[in-house]
């Protein structure tokens, strides 16, 4: 992995990078566990070790991401773990091609095997890469609450029981630090998109799951208030804004942050979602062109520090 490398351990302390968080390579780690969900060009569990040493070297905190709940396909084509595990699903049923948006299959947090296979997944990708924290994803959870397990059951309460159970393992077991996105925990009356907030009932779940969690409250679109952001910190999380792509958003969002910052805080988070070696190459002055292909993407982020604290 020579471009995550260079982008560790040059690019990134750099800029004053102090975290970098791996999306994607959930799906592409050679598991024994469970070899049957691996999926292509997995990262060798050596080089994950190297790069979680380089990580340390260079200041900077390495997470790996698992998406747990949602997140399970692209369109209609399942991911790994609905593929070769279909009986996971939450709704096998639903006709994937008939939304115009992507309705991402979710697993059913009821199944009564789910857990302990994602757990043996879960303790694989942070034993190879050396991580104190995991970022367990959560986000955009548009499937909830229709297979017979799981009807009648409120989407609130089936969404706070995935992530406490997440967080038992992670957490409680591991202790280590459990990341996820917030777009669930919000409440439509924010004003956020359908994608940037619940819509479908998950959002009194803040309420339902332990506050040591670390929320990315992730949005992208210009607006002039970002309510969500003191809205997480009242609720007692360690928060991280995170913008994206347009620079306007992207500069309201941390001038609304720095304007709400308590000690709760903890820093801006910068999405990329672009291969590695184009983000890296793009961060050191070059231009390039890429396949976006889906493994590894990265997020980065800084703590508090000058880009929150306005100097």
């Amino acid at each position: 992995m020579p471009a995550l490398a260079r982008l560790i351990g040059a690019v990134a302390p750099s800029l004053g990078l102090n975290w970098v968080i791996l999306t994607g390579v959930g799906g592409h780690f050679p598991y024994r566990s469970h070899p049957e969900v691996v999926g292509a060009d997995p990262i060798a569990v050596a080089a994950a070790r190297r790069l979680a040493r380089l990580a340390r070297e260079n200041g900077i905190r390495l997470a790996p991401t698992y998406n747990c709940l949602g997140h399970q396909s692209f369109r209609e084509k399942p991911g790994a773990l609905l593929r070769c595990h279909p009986e996971f699903n939450e709704a096998p049923d639903l006709d994937m091609t008939a939304f115009e948006f992507d309705n991402f299959m979710s697993w059913c947090p009821n199944h009564p095997e789910v857990n302990r296979l994602v757990c043996d997944l879960i303790d694989e990708l942070m034993d190879g890469f050396e991580a104190d924290a995991l970022h367990v994803g959560m986000d955009e959870v548009f499937v909830i609450g229709q297979c017979p397990r799981c009807k009648g059951t409120p989407p609130a309460e089936l969404f706070a029981k995935a992530v406490n159970d997440l967080h038992e393992h992670v957490v409680g077991r591991r202790g280590a630090e459990m990341q996820m996105w917030g777009d669930r925990l919000l409440p439509p009356t924010f004003g956020y998109s359908m994608w940037e907030s619940s819509h479908n009932q998950t959002e009194s779940a803040v309420d339902l799951i332990p506050t040591d969690i670390v929320v990315c409250d992730w949005h992208y679109e210009l607006k002039d208030d970002y309510p969500s952001v003191r809205y997480l910190q009242e609720k007692g999380f360690r928060v991280w804004p995170a913008g994206w792509n347009e620079e306007a958003a992207v500069r309201r969002l941390v001038e609304v942050s720095r304007g709400e910052a308590t000690e709760k805080m903890l820093g801006y988070l910068a999405t990329t979602w672009v291969e590695v070696g184009a983000l890296a190459a793009e961060l050191a002055g070059e231009t390039v062109e890429t396949d976006d292909r889906d493994v590894p993407k990265v997020v980065s982020c800084v703590r508090l520090g000058a880009e929150l604290a306005g100097d």
